[in-house]
């Protein structure tokens, strides 16, 4: 048999046309549409494993979330349950103290007003004593008190006639008196206070019933005085220390 390598040859580059054929129009395509659609679809599962890590991350991070708000909600009812205590002490802490302060007001001023009236009342005893002191002296006043007012006041004069005698040096003396001095008296005054003072000129006697029992000195700007009133008014102030002091004892 007698093989047409002509028609075998034709044969052949038919085949291979229509492969090529086949491959361009039909499984070319295909493949590319095959392609796309598995691109597509690995897109499609990669977007959807994307979506599915993103929701994944952001349960855990809604989780987070959540244990961070409740931890920050425990805190800040921690924080808030701490101040409510805080201030509750702080509170009745102050209200305590405002209470003492109030008790210990009331009590100095009741204190206060208690000490104020003794003292009132000490004060109004103890001048009570040296008016009446004072009244019975003036109403006893004679003669012999008068001579012991002008001995006490001359042994005062005494005692300072060296200072005195400086200033009494060519100037006035002038002796005021509180008591009636009688001439003997007159006499006996003058005649001490120029052997004391001999360059004084002249002795100036003059009565001032105002200073009371009492005589004054002066020459220049000194004074030289004894007052038995002095006396009543020391007497008044050891009264009123003693009624003090014994107030304070007893307190």
């Amino acid at each position: 048999m007698l093989i047409d390598w002509f028609t075998v040859v034709a044969q052949i580059v038919n085949f291979l046309i229509l492969i090529w054929l086949l491959n361009r129009f039909l499984f070319k395509p295909i493949r590319g549409a095959m392609e796309r659609r598995e691109k597509k679809m690995a897109d499609v599962l990669g977007r959807a494993r994307q979506a599915e890590q993103e929701a994944q991350a952001n349960s855990l991070a809604l989780e987070r979330e959540k244990v961070a708000f409740a931890e920050a909600r425990e805190k800040l009812m921690a924080e808030a349950r701490e101040e409510v205590t805080q201030w509750r002490e702080t509170t009745m802490e102050r209200a305590r103290e405002e209470v003492e302060s109030l008790r210990s007001a009331w009590m100095a001023s009741m204190s206060r007003d208690r000490q104020a009236f003794l003292d009132r009342l000490k004060r109004q005893v103890a001048r009570q004593v040296v008016r009446i002191g004072e009244k019975t002296l003036r109403d006893l006043s004679d003669q012999g008190l008068n001579q012991q007012v002008l001995r006490v006041f001359m042994e005062k004069i005494s005692d300072q006639k060296d200072l005195l005698n400086h200033q009494a040096a060519n100037r006035e003396i002038v002796v005021q008196s509180g008591i009636p001095l009688d001439d003997e008296d007159d006499r006996m005054l003058r005649e001490r206070l120029s052997k004391w003072f001999p360059t004084a000129t002249p002795i100036r006697l003059e009565a001032h019933p105002q200073i009371g029992l009492g005589i004054q000195l002066v020459v220049g700007d000194r004074t030289a005085a004894w007052n038995l009133l002095d006396y009543l008014q020391d007497l008044e102030v050891e009264i009123m220390e003693s009624l003090f002091d014994n107030v304070r004892v007893n307190s």
